[in-house]
């Protein structure tokens, strides 16, 4: 019992420490970083010497490093392709056949579709999404609801496209088949993008937004303007297609955006490494093209950096023991969709990203869903898309930092609450009829 009694302290104090650092408006690195030290604490209280409770912490680090190497290519992304133009090019061209009466409805379906064809969120948001928010501001459409469209564009391919790793990870744990998952998934979205249009045309009906607020002559003014602008966005997706990994579709992005900004635009190597590092700045340009750079995921690779180190003592201590339990006798009063919401939304708080959450959610489930299939479909109607609604979790802090967005942006992801709240309905109703 004192065990038990000492992990549920650490929990506690774990999330005191959060809300606390969220309502005094102390940094979230900080906040991470104490929390780290209390984990720490705990295995030493434990039993484990100081370097085997480091070497905990080093583990779960190992398993995000490719992770942190892919933010630092978002970053450079959103540097470099400011600097080239191709952010200017595509709103500049945008902007002149985009109607702000169905704003929100259009970068939601935009930024679904780039997220189908690169199937991850991170991408889509350090593509579509910053074009699509940077036309918001631009337009002066509101920055919660734009915030909203895009990140619930981006989880519709992060959740059901082939090429999601998300998604082959739920495979991958279930031992199911991936392309039968994917099926499964495509047939319980249906409703719930329905409904998002419907929303996001409904707020749109009184939207001030507005072309006529754009200064196109500004825009077009600071660059050589010309089609092979755009080849670093539509190279991202062709090769998505092909299925090219991530960081090397980036990393060739990067690449001709920076021979762009060198040959087309004539800056130089000083400049365009300034634009990749530390954001794109040009004070007589639109101050929506600004920004940008590996500068600006700074907090977000701290976030990963600190919060990873969990999963390593996570999975060397009790920590979570105490939970398990209580899981197991929720199963047996709860539907078990509804359950597995409850279960994932809490992990998500302690695992700070989706992998972690996705993986910790179906080791304390897996045992009891005998059904390998509506397990895997679960696991997509829950952990794959709540843990984005905590504010210190990745999933949806790095796509919100990315695209330059107001935090609060991702509670009007209508997507992921409409596909929460339709199937866990459902499944509820199916269990009422069995019983």
């Amino acid at each position: 019992m004192g065990e038990i009694m000492l992990e549920n302290f650490v929990l506690l104090l774990f999330i005191v420490v959060l809300i606390g650092s969220i309502v005094l408006k102390i940094s979230l690195v900080l906040a991470l970083l104490a929390n780290l030290i209390i984990f720490i604490i705990y295995c030493l209280i434990k039993g484990h010497k100081l370097k085997e409770s480091l070497n905990f912490v080093y583990q779960g680090f190992s398993t995000c490093k490719l992770m942190l190497f892919i933010f630092l290519l978002i970053g450079m992304i959103t540097g470099t392709w400011r600097a080239c133009g191709t952010i200017s090019y595509i709103i500049y061209n945008a902007v002149k056949i985009i109607s702000p009466k169905y704003f929100y409805v259009g970068i939601f379906l935009f930024n679904a579709t780039v997220s189908l064809l690169t199937g991850s969120s991170f991408g889509t948001s350090s593509t579509a999404g910053i074009i699509s928010m940077t036309l918001s501001y631009a337009i002066n459409m509101n920055p919660y609801f734009s915030a909203g469209a895009i990140i619930s564009g981006c989880f519709v391919g992060d959740r059901t496209s082939p090429m999601s790793t998300s998604a082959l990870l739920i495979a991958t744990i279930t031992k199911t088949d991936f392309y039968n998952n994917i099926k499964n998934m495509i047939k319980t979205s249906i409703i719930p993008i329905i409904l998002t249009i419907i929303t996001f045309q409904i707020l749109n009906l009184n939207s001030l937004g507005t072309i006529h607020n754009v200064d196109l002559t500004s825009i077009k003014s600071d660059f050589n303007f010309n089609i092979i602008l755009a080849i670093p966005a539509i190279l991202i997706i062709i090769l998505a297609m092909f299925k090219v990994p991530l960081k090397y579709n980036m990393g060739l992005s990067i690449i001709i955006a920076i021979s762009l900004a060198y040959f087309f635009q004539n800056m130089s190597l000083n400049q365009i490494l300034r634009s990749a590092l530390l954001g794109y700045i040009n004070e007589n340009a639109d101050k929506s093209i600004n920004g940008g750079g590996v500068i600006s995921m700074a907090k977000a690779i701290l976030i990963v950096g600190i919060s990873s180190g969990y999963f390593g003592i996570f999975k060397n201590t009790d920590l979570l023991k105490s939970i398990k339990l209580t899981v197991n006798s929720l199963y047996k009063k709860f539907p078990q969709l509804f359950v597995m919401e409850i279960l994932s939304i809490i992990i998500a708080c302690f695992s700070s990203n989706q992998t972690l959450s996705i993986m910790l959610t179906y080791e304390m489930s897996r045992e009891n869903i005998e059904d390998k299939e509506k397990l895997a479909l679960n696991l997509s109607n829950s952990a794959l898309l709540n843990s984005m609604f905590i504010p210190w979790n990745i999933s949806g802090r790095i796509p919100i930092d990315t695209i330059s967005a107001p935090i609060g942006g991702i509670y009007f992801s209508f997507y992921n609450i409409y596909m929460i709240l339709v199937n866990t309905l459902a499944d509820i109703w199916a269990n009422k009829k069995h019983h």
